[in-house]
Order: C-alpha cells, then structure tokens, then sequence
C-alpha cells in the first residue's frame, strides 16, 4: 500500500470509538468527580430562584455567599432537572459524553484545518495523559469552554469574526479561567501572523462587548476570592510528561522560526502560561492542550521527513506504542494540604491504558447516598438545610436530595458572616468514622435525634431548627437567559455575506 493512502482517518475514528466504548463500560462508576455535585446544586438553586442568582443561597445556607461562577452549564442542566431527569443520570451521562465530545471536536478542528495525518497524530497524543483525560469528565465547564474555544479558533482561521465572537463570548459564559486562555491564545496569535492581526483584535473585543454582563459580575465578585483555593491538595498535585514537553518544545521552536502555518499552536502555548498558578491545571489539564497540540504537529513533521525511509514503519509503531501504552510520567503528590509532598516516576500513564483498567477514584457510593437522601427526604421540607461537618458529604447530598446546605465546595468565596450550621440545619450527617465523643457532644449539645443510618452516615434531626433557606429571585429570570441564548443563536446561523467581486 502507497503512504500516500493511509487512512489516516480511519486510524484516527478506531481510536475514538474505542474511547467511547470505554467510556460506556465506566458508566457504573460515574460519577468520578466532586464538582458535578457543585454544578448540580447550583442548578437547582437556578431552578429555586427562577433563573440566574448573584447570590449563592444554596451553600452557606441560609447566609449564602456571592455566585459569581459563570452561567452557561449551570442553566443548561437546569432544564432537564426542571423536568425531572434524575441528578444521578444526569452527572453520569455528562462526564460520559464530555471527553468523547472533546476528542470529536480537536479530531474536526485538526483535520479541517491542517489535515488528516496531523488530526491523527494529535489523537494519538492525546492519548498520553490518562490525567488530562480525567480533567474533561472532572471539570465539565473548563471541557465545555475548550470545546467552545477549538470551535472558535477553527472559525477565526476561516476569518468568520461574528460566529467566532459568539463562540468566544459562550466560553466566557461558561469557565473564566479556559475564557481568558483562548482570549489570550487569538491576541497572541495575532500578533504572529500579522494577516490575522486585525481579525484576532475584531474577536476579542466584540466577545468582550457580548461578555460584559458576565465580566463586571467576575470583576466585582474577585474582592470575595481568597488565596485557600490555591493551596487545596488537588492544586499541588500535578504529573509531568518529560518526554511530551521535550518534543513540545521542539515543535515551537520549528513553528516559531519554520512551519508559520501552525502558529496558532504556539499562540495556544503561550497562553497557557496564565495556568501556572494553579500547577495542576498546568501541567495535567487545560494547559497540557497545547502540549498535545505541538507534539502531535512534531511527530507528524518528523514522519514527513522519514515517510520514504524503510524504517518509518518501525518509528511510526514505536511512536504508537510508546504514546498509548508507556507514556511514563514524572508525578508530584501531598499527603495532606500545604505539605511539600514528593515526586515518583509513574509508567503505563496513558489514557487508553488507565481507562481500560478503570484507574481513578470513584467518590460514588449508591448504597449509602441514595437510602441517605431518601432519609433527608422524608425528614425535611423543600425549604429545610442539612449539613455535614464534612463539606463533600453535604454537598453531595444535597444536591441528590434537592435540599440547600451549610456546607459548600470551592470554599474560595466565603460568606460575608459566619453562623452556626449546626443550629440553622434541620437535618445533621454524621459519618461513622467521625469521633464519638464528639458526635455525642454535638447531638447533647443540639438536642439532635436520631432518624436512621447507612453503612457510612448517621443521620440527626434538628426538631428545634426554625431556620428555612433564604431563597433569592433571579438576577436574570429564565425568560432573560433564553432570550439572550436565541439571539446570539440567530446571530450565529445568520447567513454570512459574501463580499462583491471586483469588477
């Protein structure tokens, strides 16, 4: 067979379907990740205040906090909870679709853009980080900006400024860091390719103007942001791929003094750096995109160069075996938050082997949290809050219960005074491995009684809790946001005028 017809895109779909077939089989232990309970509870408050709330009601209950967490995912998954779809399905069924979706989008942007055989070697590359692969079912809102953000720079390459504006605006609607990451990506870019100068300023400015609401809420909201976020145990644990980064820098230098075609993934690079406070995002999430894109182009200019070798056969097998199967990193780890923590070398890291071999940790436990939120059910009103002294556990369990908390993630913005949950909360979890002196000082202390119990938590009633959530109206009612979502819609299917010929 002539090397002039490898399909190219056939290796590249075998490789996505596997991924998807992967992703079907993980179904059972989804979902994988905290956040979607954030994301889920977040709707719900939505859905209780009629539409987008400034005002986080729903955690610190009933003090709340301000919300200033971009909208966009949050309504969408308020719809299907408005009519009823299960908040478990729902979790699970996002963090199933969001990699594959992922993958499908760079796979499309790749080959429109620059060709078949590159689009493969990045999805070969992609497959190395069996991390980066985890970020996406993690951080659904940073992998929907990054999807909206490969989408945008695909339509800025065909020089579409409206629809790539409007794409632009979705991803500040959606992640404020993946959001500022492309925004910074096209003004750099721009100022590599000078032909694509003034259409990288014309994007980034109209996606400001369309993006304004969301930005003043940001910028009036970071006065609430402490330093805790950066100092959690997840944002100093990070693993570095040495090799990848090695090949990654190999291909900006040739981008950046040979092959100006591809400026675009040195633009991306660069702006990546915005990532480094927060080293996990770094080097093992939505920074390391970049990285797959340079490597990718690297392996595909150096297979143009030895195609017509005899031994390109054995470089391109090394290459796929190396990437999908060894992919050794070098990994940082904490014990505990704030310690120094250490490194170690880590084989086999890859993201097709670690999903074959269903790596991760899974924080779903059917057994104990769905009869857990039967029992704050049938114990308390639409209007009640319940609380754990472990924030995860109340968290999660009010996002399945439908219940507004004391507790809540992402502790960075704290509410403006501090109270008592313990006494504002009509529902109390205990968890069995919590100390029982103190347990039973607490339940002394509160008059809680007793209302059942799974094999991991004890649940209290609080009968002297006259303390009810503190619901908000919506900022912009449901109406609003819809209105807002048809508009730039129309906008984006807007016929394209085409520019008179010279006669």
């Amino acid at each position: 067979m002539k090397r002039k017809n490898i399909p190219w895109d056939f290796y590249s779909m075998i490789m996505i379907i596997i991924y998807a077939m992967l992703q079907v089989i993980r179904w059972a232990i989804l979902p994988q990740s905290m956040d979607i309970y954030y994301h889920l509870l977040t709707a719900w408050g939505f859905n209780q205040a009629g539409g987008y709330s400034g005002w986080d009601f729903w955690q610190y209950a009933p003090l709340g906090r301000a919300h200033i967490y971009p909208p966009f995912f949050h309504i969408i998954l308020a719809l299907p909870m408005k009519l009823g779809i299960s908040v478990t399905i729902l979790a699970k069924f996002c963090e199933t679709i969001a990699p594959i979706v992922f993958l499908l989008t760079l796979w499309f942007f790749i080959r429109n853009n620059f060709g078949k055989r590159i689009s493969f070697f990045v999805i070969l590359v992609f497959s190395s980080s069996f991390h980066f692969y985890m970020s996406l079912m993690n951080h659904l809102p940073a992998t929907l900006g990054l999807i909206f953000g490969i989408l945008c720079i695909g339509l800025l390459l065909q020089r579409s400024l409206l629809r790539s504006a409007i794409l632009l605006t979705l991803c500040f609607y959606t992640h404020i860091g993946v959001s500022w990451f492309f925004a910074t990506a096209i003004f750099i870019y721009g100022l590599l390719d000078k032909k694509f100068t003034r259409m990288a300023l014309k994007v980034i400015i109209l996606s400001f103007i369309f993006s304004s609401p969301v930005l003043y809420k940001e910028i009036y909201g970071f006065r609430f942001i402490s330093a805790l976020g950066f100092e959690m145990k997840e944002a100093n644990t990070y693993q570095i791929n040495v090799l990848n980064y090695v090949l990654a820098f190999a291909g900006l230098i040739l981008i950046l003094f040979k092959e100006k075609k591809y400026r675009i993934f040195a633009g991306t690079f660069l702006a990546s750096l915005i990532f480094l406070i927060y080293p996990y995002r770094f080097f093992s999430a939505e920074g390391y995109l970049p990285v797959i894109l340079l490597v990718g182009f690297f392996l595909d200019y150096i297979y143009g160069k030895l195609q017509d070798s005899q031994y390109i056969s054995y470089v391109f097998i090394t290459a796929v075996l190396f990437m999908s199967l060894l992919s050794p990193s070098i990994a940082r780890y904490t014990l505990d938050a704030g310690a120094k923590g250490g490194y170690k070398i880590i084989f086999f890291d890859s993201a097709f082997l670690g999903m074959l071999f269903g790596k991760g940790e899974s924080i779903w436990f059917p057994k104990d949290y769905l009869p857990a939120s039967r029992i704050i059910k049938d114990n308390s009103g639409p209007d009640d809050i319940v609380y754990s002294p472990f924030n995860l556990v109340g968290v999660i369990l009010s996002a399945i219960s439908g219940r507004a908390t004391a507790n809540a993630l992402f502790p960075e913005i704290s509410p403006p005074v501090t109270g008592d949950p313990y006494v504002s909360s009509k529902v109390i979890i205990f968890n069995r491995l919590d100390d029982n002196s103190l347990t039973g000082d607490i339940t002394n202390k509160y008059g809680l009684k007793k209302i059942g119990e799974t094999k991991t938590f004890i649940l209290y009633i609080n009968s002297r809790c006259l303390e009810k959530i503190n619901r908000k109206s919506a900022s912009l009612p449901f109406w609003v946001t819809s209105l807002a979502g048809a508009a730039l819609l129309l906008l984006y299917l807007a016929p394209k005028k085409k520019r008179p010929k010279n006669i």
